[in-house]
C-alpha cells in the first residue's frame, strides 16, 4: 500500500447534526488493510465557506506552570508530536512557548510543557487565516464521550485542490439548541503537509464539554500552499501493510521506504485512521519512527501502531488510511 506526500490549502465549514452522541458529516472513501476502497455512502451536505479574517494576533507571552516540565526537541521531532508524548494539548503547547508557526521548531530547543488547566486550554488566533480561501472537504467527523466524561471530536480534512498545503488547522464549536456558541477548541491537523486529493485526520478533546451542547460546527480556518517548504520532504512510500484487532484495540505495522533516488530521510513518521461502515473516523494514531542516523534512498524501516478506536470493535476488515512524511537532515 503506497501513499504518496503532498498537501492542500482549503477552507470551509460543516454544519454537523447530533444524533444521539455521534455527530456525523460527509464520509470519505476509506482503504481497507487489503488495499480494497470501500466508498462510503455520500452525505447530501456539500459545505463551502469562507473562513473568518482574523486580525494579527500579538506574539504570545510565554507563560509557565508551577512546577515546569521542559522538553528538548530531538531530531524529527514536531510540535504535534511532541504534544501526543506528554499528553498535551498542542495549542497550549503552542502558547506556553510563544510560536507562531509551528513548522519552525528548532533542533534542541527547550519547551515548557503546560500542566493541569493549561495542558487543556486553547489559543484561538495565533495564526491568521489564508487571506484566499479555497474548496476543501471535511469529512468522517464525529464526536465521542470517552469513559471519563469528556467528548473527543475527529474527522478527516481533505485536500481537493491542485496545491501541497501546510500549516491546515480546524476550529470545533459546540453549539447549543438554538444554534449559540458555548465553547471552541483548535487543532492542526495530523500531517504537517497534505498532498493533492490526500487527507489527514484531526482530534479536538474536550475535557468538560457544556451540558448543554447540541451540536458542533466545523471549520477550517487556516490552511497554506506549501511552496519551497514542499522541498524540505522526502517521498516516503508505505508497503507490506497489515491491519488485525488486538484485544479492544487496532494495531497495523508495515514498512516506509524512502522513494527518493537521491536525497536521505533524516526522519519520519506515520500517520493512520480508521474508519466505520459510515465512513466516520473512529480513531487515529501519530508515531514518529526511530531511525538510526539517516534512511536512505530505497532503504526501509518498520513500524507498528497500536490505538483505540471508538464504535464497535475492529475486525480484519476495519477500513484504514496511511501516511507517511519523511524529511530532510538538518544540520
Amino acid at each position: 500500500m503506497q501513499t504518496i506526500l503532498g498537501f492542500f490549502l482549503t477552507v470551509s465549514m460543516v454544519i454537523l447534526t447530533a444524533c444521539g452522541k455521534v455527530i456525523t458529516s460527509q464520509p470519505t472513501v476509506a482503504i481497507s488493510p487489503t488495499g480494497t476502497s470501500v466508498p462510503a455512502p455520500i452525505s447530501t451536505l456539500h459545505p463551502t465557506a469562507t473562513a473568518p479574517l482574523v486580525p494579527p494576533a500579538a506574539t504570545a507571552t510565554p507563560t509557565t506552570s508551577p512546577t515546569p516540565i521542559t522538553h528538548v526537541v530531538q531530531q524529527g521531532e514536531t510540535l504535534l508530536s511532541i504534544a501526543f508524548d506528554y499528553g498535551v494539548n498542542v495549542q497550549a503547547l503552542q502558547a506556553a512557548n510563544g510560536i507562531e508557526n509551528p513548522q519552525f521548531l528548532q533542533v534542541g530547543q527547550g519547551l515548557i510543557i503546560p500542566t493541569g488547566e493549561e495542558a487543556a486550554g486553547t489559543t484561538s488566533g495565533l495564526l491568521l487565516p489564508t487571506p484566499t480561501p479555497v474548496p476543501f472537504d471535511v469529512r468522517g467527523a464525529a464526536c465521542y464521550e470517552t469513559p471519563v466524561g469528556s467528548l473527543q471530536c475527529l474527522g478527516e480534512v481533505v485536500n481537493t485542490t491542485d496545491l501541497a498545503v501546510t500549516n491546515v488547522q480546524v476550529r470545533v464549536m459546540l453549539l447549543d439548541a438554538d444554534g449559540e456558541r458555548l465553547t471552541e477548541a483548535d487543532a492542526f491537523v495530523a500531517a504537517d503537509l497534505i498532498p493533492p486529493g490526500k487527507g489527514s485526520p484531526f482530534s479536538i478533546l474536550f475535557t468538560d464539554p457544556p451540558l448543554a451542547w447540541a451540536r458542533p460546527q466545523v471549520a477550517i480556518i487556516r490552511g497554506e500552499a506549501a511552496g519551497e517548504l514542499a522541498a524540505s520532504y522526502v517521498p516516503i512510500a508505505v508497503t507490506e501493510v497489515e491491519g488485525q484487532p488486538s484485544g479492544s484495540q487496532f494495531q497495523v505495522s508495515g514498512l516506509v521506504q524512502n522513494s527518493s533516488a537521491e536525497q536521505a530521510a533524516g526522519s519520519a513518521s506515520v500517520i493512520m485512521w480508521t474508519y466505520d461502515a459510515q465512513g466516520l473516523v473512529t480513531g487515529f494514531r501519530y508515531k514518529t519512527l526511530e531511525i538510526e542516523g539517516t534512511l536512505a534512498p530505497g532503504a526501509t524501516a518498520p513500524f507498528t501502531l497500536l490505538f483505540t478506536v471508538y464504535g464497535d470493535a475492529p475486525t480484519y476488515d476495519t477500513p484504514f488510511n496511511i501516511v507517511a512524511l519523511g524529511k530532510i537532515p538538518t544540520e
